[in-house]
């Protein structure tokens, strides 16, 4: 019968932890299983759109499914082949990708792949469903009181969703903010000047 004393009871312990710590080092300083482990970065529709109006040369983006609303610059997934296998190995390997489908699951499986196989990849965040919901009516308008910046964000929205939503539905005049009543230091209306 062995008999344990606490010394070599702790010593066993110490080698435990030693040994699952050194397995574990060696699973997470894989690059490649590390990049697959990592679910890909996303990006929000209007951050997409704002990027499909700059046109940078080094983004490529590709439709895994066919939207219903416009993704101009957008390549078809086809074009790198009929299968994932296909456009994993001939997907541009210089340039960002974004990624935009329905299938969620498809969507984060190519893209950690791609990712694995070295590649800069984001995903459209809620995939075309919610690109398409984005485009499909202009955003909230802020209230009376908001920021210029967020006037600003607000009308780059919607210019945003003309540019890729459903054109019939575009105002015909411009979306300007409320201009607020210039505050005096006493509170009161700033009196007229008279005469010329």
């Amino acid at each position: 019968m062995l008999r344990f004393t606490t010394h070599t009871m702790f010593v066993l312990a110490a080698l435990g932890v030693a040994f699952g710590s050194a397995g574990l080092a060696r699973r997470t300083t894989n690059p490649v299983a590390a990049s697959v482990e990592v679910a890909p970065a996303t990006i929000e529709p209007f951050a997409l759109a704002r990027l499909l109006a700059e046109a940078p040369p080094d983004v490529v983006v590709i439709a895994l499914e066919e939207p219903r609303h416009s993704l101009r610059f957008a390549m078809p997934a086809a074009m790198f082949g009929a299968t994932d296998d296909a456009l994993v190995e001939n997907a541009p390997r210089v340039r960002r990708i974004v990624l935009a489908g329905f299938d969620l699951v498809r969507m984060d499986r190519v893209a950690r792949r791609l990712r694995a196989s070295g590649r800069d990849v984001r995903v459209l965040a809620g995939g075309l469903d919610s690109w398409d919901k984005t485009m499909d009516q202009d955003p909230t308008a802020p209230l009376v009181g908001a920021s210029a910046a967020t006037w600003q964000t607000y009308r780059e929205q919607v210019a945003l969703r003309h540019a890729f939503g459903d054109a019939q539905l575009a105002p015909t005049t411009p979306v300007a903010a409320p201009i607020a009543p210039i505050a005096t230091p006493g509170g009161a209306a700033p009196k007229k000047r008279e005469g010329c």
